[in-house]
Parts: C-alpha cells; sequence; structure tokens
C-alpha cells in the first residue's frame, strides 16, 4: 500500500529528530574523550612556562587530536542544542524567553569553548608548541592560559543554557523533574567557576567547572537516550512503522 506525502513527511522529520537526539550521545562522547586525552599532556595552569611550552611540544600529536575531537563535539552540540529548544520552547513569553536563553546560552558556550579547543589547541599543535618552545616559552604558556580564561567565559553563558533549560524540563515535563534540578545544579556552579576563571584565579572555579560538568554531561547524555527511545518507540518510527 503506498503512503501519501503527510506519511512521508512525518517519517523523514522523525529521522531527523532521532538524528538529534544521537548527536547529543555523540557529544558526550566526543567530549570525554578529548577530555581524557587532555590529561596525557602532563601540565596545569600553575605550571611554569617553559614547563608548559615544553611540555606542548612533545605533545604536539595529542594537541591535534584534541582539536579533531572538538570539531565532532561543537558540531554535535549545535545539532542536539536546536532540536532541544524546538522541544522545550512554548506558547507563553515566559517559555518562550527561557527558551531563547537556552539557545543564546548553548551557542555562546559551545563557540567559545570551540575557539579555545580547535582553535587555540589547533594552533599550538599544528605550529605554535614548535616556536615556544625552541624561541619564545612565553608564546605556548600565554596561549594555554588562554584556553582557561576561555572555557571559563563559556561556562558563565553555559550557565545560562543549564537553568533556563532546567525550569523549561521542570515547568513542561517533557523530561523527568530530577533531569531538570541537575541542570539547575550544573548551571550554578558554572556560573559560580567564572568568579576563579577556571581555575587560574582560584583553584575553586576549576573544582566547581568540573562538578558542574559531570553534571551537565548527565543532563545531555540521558536527555538524548530518553528521548531517542521514546522518539524510536513512536508509530511510524523505525520500532513502529506503520
Amino acid at each position: 500500500m503506498r503512503e501519501d506525502g503527510r506519511v512521508v513527511t512525518m517519517r523523514t522529520f522523525s529521522a531527523w529528530q532521532r538524528y538529534a537526539w544521537v548527536a547529543g550521545i555523540v557529544f558526550v562522547i566526543a567530549f570525554l574523550a578529548e577530555t581524557v586525552i587532555s590529561v596525557g599532556v602532563g601540565v596545569n595552569q600553575n605550571d611554569s612556562a617553559a614547563k608548559i611550552a615544553n611540555a606542548l611540544y612533545s605533545h604536539r600529536e595529542t594537541l591535534l587530536t584534541i582539536a579533531y575531537l572538538s570539531v565532532v563535539y561543537a558540531a554535535m552540540f549545535l545539532i542536539y542544542l536546536s532540536r532541544l529548544y524546538d522541544l522545550l520552547r512554548g506558547d507563553t513569553d515566559r517559555r518562550r524567553f527561557l527558551g531563547a536563553v537556552v539557545l543564546t546560552g548553548g551557542a555562546l558556550f559551545v563557540a567559545l569553548h570551540a575557539v579555545s579547543d580547535i582553535g587555540i589547541t589547533g594552533l599550538l599543535g599544528a605550529k605554535l608548541a614548535s616556536f615556544a618552545s625552541l624561541h619564545d616559552p612565553g608564546v605556548a604558556y600565554t596561549l594555554y592560559l588562554m584556553t582557561f580564561g576561555l572555557d571559563s567565559v563559556g561556562d558563565v553563558f553555559g550557565s545560562l543554557f543549564a537553568v533556563a533549560a532546567g525550569m523549561l524540563v521542570i515547568e513542561s515535563g517533557v523530561l523527568p523533574r530530577w533531569l531538570g534540578w541537575v541542570s539547575i545544579l550544573a548551571g550554578i556552579l558554572f556560573f559560580l567557576q567564572g568568579f576563579g576563571l577556571g581555575g587560574v584565579i582560584a583553584s575553586f572555579g576549576l573544582v566547581l567547572d568540573l562538578i558542574g560538568f559531570v553534571l551537565f554531561l548527565i543532563f545531555v547524555l540521558v536527555s538524548s537516550v530518553i528521548l531517542l527511545r521514546r522518539q524510536n518507540a513512536l508509530p511510524g518510527t523505525a520500532d513502529g512503522t506503520r
């Protein structure tokens, strides 16, 4: 029996929705992989300029791998964000406002992280780590600390995304209420870490940032899995085609 155009359109739209939730899962995987690999560089923001420059030079391939994974997570998060925005926004003025905060905060969050992890880290791995190690360690030192600064500023904007998304989840009921509270707590920690600039000004900033990121990744992963399973269970989708 032939399908009419409306059914075909609905199935195509449903497929794109599934891709958005898969993108959320891929984002979490790529971000975690990038974070784990970053630990292998073996330096932190409190090390000397010479130590940082030499370590970055020795791990040039690692820096490039971090940049490559960051390309993936940046693109995947924007796909996830666009669909989450469509899901959470509503018809009331309050929900439209919070939806706009989710979209704007999320976009700025990932943009600043991408500048740090793709742009600066990629430049260090491709060219500048070699120059800094041989000629001017201050270059590598400055750029390395700048990645912390940009990430911290990005997380301040991410706090707006996380709090607004959590409020909309609790209000709309499209996801479990506990997940909304997880997002709100992540947003509070993201905001507070800004006063320590992610560890550059004070060490508490890095601690709060790490805890906030764990909660943030839980929100993205669990929401993506729930919504993907829910989408697959709808009639006319992969698990129930009519």
